[in-house]
C-alpha cells in the first residue's frame, strides 16, 4: 500500500515536474527517514534478543584424606580438582515451549575430564491445540534428571553440601539419576488455601539408575513423584514427597524402588536475609528380584540440617546410612559438617569434614575445601540458598 502510494506520487511528479517539486522533496525526505529506520540498530531491544541465556558454573575442590582413595581414573586423595564445569543454555523456542541444554565437563580424578550432555530437553508449557495448560501441565521431552526425591534434580554446584549422600549414590547413581524420556508435571486440587499438590509421571529408557544395574536395559521404565507443599504460616513451610521407580534390571528381572522425602524451612518475614533453618531428609527402599531365591530388599537414607548464622554464612550437618544394593548385610554410614560462606550469589566457599564408617572398626576421614563460581545469565538457585 505504501509502495503504491509512493509510485503514484513519483509518476505525477514526472508528468508535471515544476508543480510537484515540493512533493518530490517531501518524498525524498520520507525515503531517507525510512532508510534510517531500517538500518538503525533496535535500541529498544537487547542486543542478545535472539540468543539463548548462557550461564557457566565452575566447581573446584581440594580434599585431604587419611588414606589412599583410588578410582578407575586415578587416585583422588590429597588433590586439587576442578570437579565440574557446566554450560547452561536456556531460551524460549516459541510461545508454547522453552528449551534447556546443559553441557557438563566432569573430572572424576584431577585432569581426567569427560564431557556429556547432562540435560537437554524441550519444555512444553501448553499444547498448541489448547488455549491454556490444564492443571499447569508441563511436558519435558529429551534428557533430564527424573523426579525421584528432592535432591536428584539438583546439580552438584547447587547442593547444600559438598558431596551427594551415600544412599542417593547407592540407589540412584554416583552423580544421581539422569535419563532420556518424557515427563509430565501438573497440579492436583487440594481444596486448601495454604497447600499445593503437584505430581509428575515419567517414562524413560531402561537402565541408567543404579538400582537397575550397570549394564544397558532394553525395556522402558516408569516412575514419578507426588509432593505436597504446605505453607505453615509466619515463614514456615513444609514439602513432603513420595517417589517411585519400576523397571527391568540388567539381570532381566523386575526391580522396584520407593522413596520418601521431607524438607522443612523456616525463614522469618522480618530479618529473613540473616536467619533461616533448613531440615531435610530422604529414605529409599528397593525390592530387586534376582530370578532365583528371595528378592533383595535393601534400604538407606540420610538427614541434614542447615542453620543460617548471618546474611552470608551457613552451618550444616548431615548423617547418612545405607545398605548395599546387592548385599543388604553390607552397611555404610557417614557423618559430615560444613561451613558455607557467600561473598555474593556468584561466589561461594565451603569448608567441610566427613567421616565415613566402612565397618565396625574401619573409618575414613576427609576434609574438603570447595569453591563454586558462576558467571553469565544466572538462573534461580534452589531456595535453601535463601537469596
Amino acid at each position: 500500500m505504501i509502495t503504491a502510494t509512493i509510485a503514484a506520487a513519483l509518476w505525477a511528479a514526472i508528468q508535471d515536474p515544476q508543480s510537484n517539486l515540493a512533493e518530490i522533496e517531501d518524498l525524498r525526505a520520507a525515503v531517507e527517514d525510512l532508510e534510517t529506520q531500517v538500518w538503525a540498530p533496535p535500541a529498544a531491544q537487547p542486543l542478545n534478543v535472539l540468543n539463548p541465556r548462557i550461564t557457566v558454573f565452575g566447581n573446584a575442590v581440594v580434599r585431604v584424606d587419611d588414606r589412599t582413595v583410588p578410582t578407575p581414573a586415578g587416585d583422588v586423595d590429597d588433590r586439587f580438582n576442578l570437579r565440574e564445569t557446566e554450560f547452561d543454555f536456556r531460551a524460549a523456542v516459541d510461545p508454547w515451549a522453552d528449551a534447556v541444554v546443559i553441557a557438563a565437563v566432569e573430572a572424576e580424578a584431577p585432569g581426567v575430564f569427560e564431557a556429556s550432555i547432562e540435560e537437554g530437553y524441550l519444555a512444553l508449557k501448553k499444547l498448541p491445540v489448547l488455549d491454556a495448560a490444564p492443571g499447569g501441565l508441563r511436558i519435558d521431552l529429551g534428557r533430564f534428571r527424573p523426579d525421584f526425591g528432592r535432591l536428584n534434580r539438583i546439580h552438584t554446584h547447587d547442593l547444600p553440601h559438598t558431596t551427594r549422600p551415600l544412599a542417593l549414590r547407592e540407589f540412584l547413581g554416583e552423580e544421581g539419576w539422569v535419563a532420556d524420556g518424557a515427563r509430565a508435571e501438573f497440579f492436583l486440587p487440594t481444596g486448601l488455601d495454604n497447600a499445593t499438590l503437584q505430581t509428575s509421571a515419567q517414562i524413560m529408557n531402561g537402565g541408567g539408575i543404579a538400582a537397575a544395574g550397570p549394564d544397558p536395559v532394553k525395556r522402558p521404565s516408569g516412575g514419578g513423584r507426588t509432593h505436597a507443599f504446605l505453607d505453615l504460616g509466619e515463614g514456615h513451610d513444609l514439602d513432603l514427597g513420595l517417589s517411585g521407580w519400576w523397571g527391568e534390571q540388567d539381570t532381566g528381572a523386575d526391580g522396584r524402588l520407593l522413596g520418601a522425602d521431607l524438607t522443612y524451612r523456616w525463614k522469618p518475614f522480618g530479618g529473613g536475609e540473616r536467619r533461616s533453618v533448613l531440615l531435610g531428609g530422604e529414605f529409599y527402599a528397593a525390592r530387586l528380584d534376582q530370578g532365583v531365591g528371595d528378592p533383595l530388599e535393601p534400604h538407606g537414607g540420610f538427614a541434614y540440617a542447615q542453620v543460617q548464622c548471618s546474611r552470608t554464612t551457613y552451618l550444616g550437618a548431615r548423617w547418612d546410612r545405607t545398605e548395599a544394593l546387592l548385599d543388604p548385610d553390607a552397611q555404610t554410614s557417614a557423618a559430615s559438617l560444613w561451613l558455607t560462606h557467600y561473598t555474593t550469589e556468584f561466589l561461594r566457599f565451603r569448608l567441610g569434614a566427613e567421616r565415613t564408617r566402612l565397618g565396625p572398626d574401619d573409618h575414613h576421614d576427609t576434609v574438603w575445601l570447595e569453591t563454586n563460581f558462576i558467571f553469565g545469565s544466572h538462573p534461580v538457585e534452589p531456595y535453601w540458598v535463601n537469596r
